[in-house]
């Protein structure tokens, strides 16, 4: 049994770093996302409230994202207010 966790171990060493590089990844699409709205509000003749609403669920998605790629103890503060 002892080699068989041995051996499981860097499996799932492999799979939690694919997963913290696809987050990465993700976070990296929703910044360049964001950014391009905001370029897109500054020169679209578009409502600017729809663009506004879009800013703000790809500014959530960010904060997520970065919630997700903090450590477990310091994930238990993202969201709670501030006293």
């Amino acid at each position: 049994m002892l080699s068989i966790r041995g051996m499981r171990q860097p499996a799932e060493s492999a799979t939690d770093m694919m997963t913290l590089a696809r987050l990465h990844a993700a976070l990296d699409s929703v910044v360049e996302a964001r950014q391009m709205i905001a370029a897109i509000r500054d020169t679209s003749p578009m409502p600017r409230p729809a663009l506004e609403q879009v800013g703000m669920l790809f500014d959530e998605a960010r904060e997520l994202l970065r919630a997700l790629l903090t450590s477990p103890d310091r994930r238990q503060a993202v969201g709670l207010p501030r006293s």
